[in-house]
């Protein structure tokens, strides 16, 4: 036969319970870095944050877009209207396309409004 040495089993001293606390700082520690360092990384493409501004960044170039478009489009119309409608008959045609332009407009705009909130 050959010997081999074996550990005693003792108890748990009070050295080796300080270092078990020393190492739950530590760990805390290193959690807590790691948390601190991914909020300060940079900004996250998915945060509610970024998709805010991006909408907003997206309705304001929309609108500026529709502005232009409605003002050119407008135009057009009224001068069609113009051309192929009877001159008694041209007002109630204007207000009847303002009336749909207009309804059209605020049901975009609540829509915006709606995803916004």
């Amino acid at each position: 036969m050959t010997d081999t040495p074996t550990q005693p089993t003792t108890e748990p001293s009070i050295d080796s319970n300080a270092d078990q606390l020393t190492d739950e700082p530590n760990q805390e520690n290193a959690s807590r870095a790691q948390t601190d360092s991914s909020a300060t990384a940079g900004f996250d493409p998915g945060s509610e944050t970024v998709r805010r501004y991006l909408a907003w960044g997206a309705l304001a170039v929309c609108s500026l877009l529709a502005i232009y478009a409605l003002t050119q489009f407008y135009g057009s119309v009224t001068d069609t209207i113009d051309l192929w409608v009877d001159p008694k008959y041209q007002p109630p045609i204007r207000a009847a396309f303002n009336l749909a332009v207009l309804l059209s407009s605020l049901i975009g705009v609540s829509l915006v409004v709606r995803e916004l909130n």
